[in-house]
């Protein structure tokens, strides 16, 4: 018969929290540390002395209802497999912490786990074990901090539109059980295209501060929020904390808080319609009619529309104020541009440029929007059609003019003087016109005299309109060109200029003709 000899002993398994310290109103992690300090009561083989002082198949629960305090326990029961001697594991339990008090906290746990009580061995027949379960109640203490403790309760509809500022109001509550002084919320944007502060000098992070918040107490907070005008649309996380003294003196800080923006699509507009008046060439007030739409999804108020610089023209009454704009709206705008002589006709392109004010009386600028507008050839406001005369070498006689106004607007007080040089002179070189009408032709009767020496031929002259426009302006054109034909003085019915030039005509035909016939 061989000799047996036995192994015996068991795990002692102690619980500890590695940190204890909570604040009321927090989810939290209830980290519980178990640590195994074996018992051999006779030792052996070293293999043998292990086996009787490890614990395996560790779990733990919490006993919630045994809590007499407000703390849900999230997680049930936890399993951490085999804890040898000296060895530890740890337990973690998702915990939520109600409005307790401050003060200290007993937690009831069940521990349960087996061993192997003791091990007989002998020099022939291989170890018998003899196993043991065991549950045990146990529990741990955790305190509910004396602290201020914070939480967002208000984050209003904050919003703000793509390249523009707006915004950000809060209320913050103090739910701790202290009161927090010389606090500074420190407000961060999570997001590069969100900003504190102005467009022009965009701050990712600012602070707020507090002076004093006792428990229970609510404080409203606003800072400036802004956007990129790249800025996606879209709802965007702003974090906060809270810097604070505590009763010692020491600064601490909060969890961070979470709040947010809504971005909105950028602001946007539309010039449509355009119709233009007098748009041509050397025009001092030539007109551009058009139609200003608010496509965007807000409202602005105070809107104005300018034309925006261009080395074509020069604005004389550039900007056109239209007052508040809703979302669709469209308003009519208008501005008057003096266009010089050395421009040239063809389409050019003109830049509208709008202007509003936000919601804070911000004044903001949208992007130029450009539009293609057409410059006419220039054209005078009076032409001649026709000249009729009678005059011949040596003889005075009149001289009728037909003058035509072009324009498009009435004008008044017409006159119109006759430029003659030698040998032609004028001894009546003024008609009064008066008012005309667009399209109208009117006759300028002037009385001229040929020197008897003169060459029968047509002499240059010219006639000039002075006018009063709408506005009261008075106006005055350039040289119209005028034939005066001098007529033979051998008698005979006077020939009218248009007849001469049907004559010359006929005779340049023949001429022809007879050349052919060559």
């Amino acid at each position: 018969m061989s000799a047996e000899s036995s192994v015996y002993g068991n795990p002692e398994l102690s619980l500890s929290v590695s940190d204890n310290t909570y604040r009321s109103s927090e989810s939290a992690t209830l980290s519980i540390v178990a640590s195994n300090n074996g018992r051999l009561e006779q030792g052996g083989p070293a293999q043998y002395e292990q086996e009787v002082q490890t614990a395996q198949s560790v779990q733990m629960e919490v006993l919630e209802d045994q809590i007499d305090a407000p703390i849900d326990v999230k997680t049930g029961t936890v399993t951490a497999g085999a804890i040898p001697d000296s060895g530890t594991a740890r337990f973690d339990f998702n915990v939520e912490i109600g409005a307790a008090e401050p003060g200290t906290y007993e937690i009831p746990v069940e521990v349960q786990y087996k061993y192997v009580r003791m091990v007989t061995y002998g020099d022939v027949d291989g170890p018998e074990y003899v196993w043991r379960t065991v549950t045990k109640k146990k529990s741990v203490t955790v305190e509910v901090e004396d602290r201020p403790q914070f939480e967002v309760v208000n984050d209003e509809n904050n919003a703000v539109f793509a390249g523009d500022t707006g915004r950000l109001s809060f209320t913050l509550e103090n739910t701790g059980t202290r009161t927090a002084t010389s606090s500074s919320v420190q407000v961060t944007t999570q997001s590069p295209t969100v900003f504190f502060g102005t467009t022009q000098n965009p701050q990712s992070s600012t602070s707020l501060y507090v002076p004093s918040l006792q428990p229970g107490e609510r404080t409203n907070l606003s800072v400036q929020v802004g956007a990129a005008a790249e800025t996606q649309a879209g709802s965007y996380p702003i974090d906060l904390a809270v810097s604070y003294e505590n009763q010692n003196g020491v600064t601490e800080t909060s969890d961070t808080l979470t709040t947010g923006v809504t971005v909105k699509p950028e602001r946007t507009f539309e010039i449509r319609d355009i119709e233009t008046k007098r748009f041509r060439v050397d025009e001092g007030e030539a007109k551009i009619d058009a139609q200003v739409v608010n496509t965007g999804s807000g409202s602005v108020s105070n809107v104005a529309v300018r034309i925006g610089n261009t080395a074509v023209v020069t604005p004389t009454n550039g900007e056109s104020a239209i007052g508040d704009l809703e979302p669709g709206e469209s308003q009519p705008v208008s501005f008057t541009v003096s266009i010089p002589a050395s421009a040239e006709p063809g389409t050019n392109t003109f830049p509208f440029i709008v202007e509003y004010e936000n919601q804070d009386g911000d004044v903001r600028t949208s992007s130029p929007i450009r539009k293609s507008i057409s410059i006419g050839a220039e054209q005078d406001p009076f032409s001649v059609v026709n000249v009729n005369t009678s005059v011949s070498p040596g003889t005075t006689k009149t001289v009728d003019v037909e003058v035509q106004y072009n324009g498009e607007e009435p004008v008044s007080a017409a006159n119109a003087k006759l430029f003659v040089s030698d040998p032609i002179s004028t001894s009546d070189d003024g008609a009064y016109l008066g008012e005309m009408q667009p399209g109208e032709t009117k006759t300028a009767t002037f009385t001229v005299s040929a020197a008897s020496g003169a060459i029968v031929k047509a002499y240059d002259a010219s006639v000039e309109v002075r006018y009063d426009e709408a506005d009261g302006d008075t106006k005055y054109t350039d040289g119209l060109p005028v034939g005066i034909a001098l007529s033979p003085s051998s008698g005979g019915l006077p020939i009218p200029m248009s007849v001469i030039g049907v004559l010359a005509l006929l005779g340049i035909g023949a001429i022809a003709v007879v050349y052919r016939r060559r």
